[in-house]
């Protein structure tokens, strides 16, 4: 009869310590948030392209029109682009890179 008190009791113990256990796990969630600085565009007219971007439309996009050109304040140029029926807006570095 001794044993089975004992044994109730620690069952009694872990069953109300269980609980506090779940309430006691943390999950850590680690996020990481960036912003982009909100570029401001100008249209320039496309023969003032730089080398390396008129290269690269060249090779890359070989039979598209080339509707606007637009140099940002960051130095990048973004380059409104159609071939047929579809339309496409392209983001070069000064250097020709394009950016995704």
């Amino acid at each position: 009869m001794k044993k089975l008190m004992i044994l109730s009791a620690a069952a009694m113990a872990i069953f109300f310590a269980m609980p506090q256990f779940a309430e006691a796990t943390t999950i850590q969630n680690d996020v990481t948030v960036s912003q982009e600085k909100a570029v401001k565009y100008t249209e320039i007219p496309a023969a003032n392209l730089p080398a390396p971007v008129a290269a690269a439309l060249a090779k890359d996009y070989a039979g598209y029109a080339i509707d606007m050109v637009f140099l940002g304040d960051d130095g990048t140029f973004k380059v409104a682009a159609s071939k047929d029926a579809v339309k496409t807006v392209l983001r070069f570095t000064s250097k020709g890179e394009l950016i995704k």
